[in-house]
């Protein structure tokens, strides 16, 4: 009793640390039908052994599969043959069991959805600058190199099925020629032009010929004479001539390389519209598919035998940004704002911002902002303020649908000494000395006047009834200023007889 409660007790504690796992499962589809899927169960949480994934899905012969493992990563590769499985969306699922003294029991279970397609999967890229472009927009001038990108398990399935693959290349609905290693170059010359790009990839699923013998039987008649009787004799000889024929095919030759610089090894001439003799059968074949892509049909004309892919795609024809020029002020005086013109060429809108970094700053061409400014003109202007007296780089980054470009502009901020004006100190002495001149000329120029003012008698006493009325105060002021005046001319002029008899009287 003891013994089965302890196992209880061990289950409970093992379930909630088992039964609180995440498990997931993902595939490698879309696919081809008669290509390889993988699907790939993960266990989050969780690294312990003794782990078992029961895998099965919903087709018609249906796969299943069971893996015991000690991670927590397992993984199913299924194969669905042409011939026994129609496009369409199937599901895949796992099941997690855990043994606990050798007994397997669920712990959780994870489903997924794929697709089965008639058509090749992938994508098509555009390359450019050895760079693949991150959106549809393309650089006047430059050769653009477009391929057909398609996942591994759909080109292994050509090398294995494939006799030939061919890509048929247009452009605006006009052919533009046919290719082996799923690629194209083509420079486009039109600013601001839109072209609809089609692609579409056909390969021969027939099988190739077998080995073929030929049988060349040659017959030689010798004649022997003799004196007697002739006797001729028929001799046959056999010769066996046998032709062989590649049972492969050389994926250099027909297969699509896996990265980009192959495809630029393989395919580097650039094309223009091809006007090259073609023989009657494939100028059917080649008329018959520029319809499907120009019709944009839904049934391709080339028979059950064969597999293809159609990509689609609306590229636009944009200039690059080029020739940068920063014109302003590189030395300023401490306090002063910097005002930078800013103009470039290129096809709009743009988008730029300024990052202003302390000392010498050397470009690396990664450099980006949080923040951007949009305008549609070629031109724009900067100004910053810099509250210190150092050296300072301007590095100026400008953004277009095809490119980026990064510059930059040295900028010195020195401090002046400040001296003071010489109108500052020039009209203030200027008229210093002006008014001591005024002041002696005035002194001199009344000295002079008094000297030579000569007081002359009035005995005309009846001119005393009619004097004015005065008060005090003005009584004895003219009573000073008359002492006054008197005492100059005593001390500068002899009394006249008049001047002696006004005094004694």
């Amino acid at each position: 009793m003891a013994r089965v409660l302890l196992l209880f007790c061990l289950m409970f504690i093992f379930e909630n640390v088992v039964f609180g796992l995440k498990l997931t499962i993902v595939s490698d589809g879309p696919a081809v039908r008669g290509s390889n899927l993988t699907f790939t169960a993960t266990v989050k949480g969780y690294e312990g052994e003794n782990l078992k994934y029961v895998f099965w899905d919903d087709a018609q012969p249906q796969h299943t599969a069971e893996y015991i493992m000690s991670t927590n990563t397992s993984k199913w590769v299924v194969e669905y043959p042409r011939d026994l499985y129609e496009p369409g969306d199937y599901t895949a699922s796992v099941k997690l069991m855990k043994s606990f003294y050798g007994i397997w029991y669920l712990v959780t279970t994870a489903s997924t959805s794929f697709e089965l397609t008639d058509s090749l999967n992938g994508n098509l890229v555009l390359n450019q600058n050895n760079l693949d472009r991150p959106n549809k927009f393309v650089s006047v001038n430059k050769t653009v190199h477009h391929y057909i990108r398609l996942p591994e398990n759909e080109l292994q399935f050509l090398k294995k099925n494939a006799s030939t693959v061919i890509t048929y290349w247009f452009i605006d609905c006009q052919y533009i020629d046919q290719t082996t290693d799923f690629a194209l170059n083509y420079t486009y010359s039109d600013v601001m032009g839109d072209h609809y790009i089609d692609a579409l990839v056909v390969a021969n699923n027939q099988p190739l010929p077998p080995l073929t013998t030929t049988t060349t039987t040659t017959t030689t008649t010798t004649t022997t004479t003799t004196t007697t009787t002739t006797t001729p004799s028929t001799t046959t000889v056999t010769t066996t001539i046998t032709t062989h024929k590649p049972s492969t095919v050389e994926p250099s030759s027909t297969m699509a390389p896996s990265t980009a610089k192959e495809l630029e090894t393989n395919g580097s001439s650039s094309h223009s519209i091809s006007k090259r003799a073609l023989s009657n059968k494939t100028l059917k074949k080649k008329n018959a598919i520029k319809d499907f892509i120009c019709h944009n049909s839904s049934i391709v004309p080339i028979g059950d035998t064969y597999t293809y892919g159609h990509y689609q795609e609306t590229i636009s024809v944009r200039e690059s940004i080029s020739v940068v020029n920063i014109t302003g002020l590189n030395w300023l005086q401490h306090g002063d704002l910097l005002k930078l013109d800013v103009k470039y060429s290129g096809s709009p809108p743009f988008e730029y911002c300024a990052i202003y970094k302390m000392g010498q700053y050397n470009v690396t061409g990664n450099e980006t902002c949080s923040s951007n400014s949009k305008t549609m003109s070629n031109k724009f202007p900067l100004v910053h303020y810099f509250s210190d007296s150092d050296q300072h780089t301007v590095v100026v980054i400008i953004e277009n649908e095809v490119g980026k470009t990064v510059s930059r502009a040295t900028i010195n901020i020195y401090k002046a000494s400040v001296h003071a004006q010489l109108s500052v100190i020039v009209v203030p002495v200027v008229f210093c000395l002006v008014a001591v001149i005024l002041v002696v000329f005035g002194v001199a120029y009344y000295q002079h006047r008094s000297r030579y003012t000569v007081e002359v008698a009035d005995f005309d006493f009846g001119q005393q009834a009619n004097l004015d009325y005065k008060t005090f105060t003005e009584r004895l002021r003219d009573s000073f200023r008359n002492a006054l005046n008197f005492r100059q001319h005593e001390d500068t002029e002899p009394l006249t007889c008049d001047a002696r008899y006004d005094s004694m009287t």
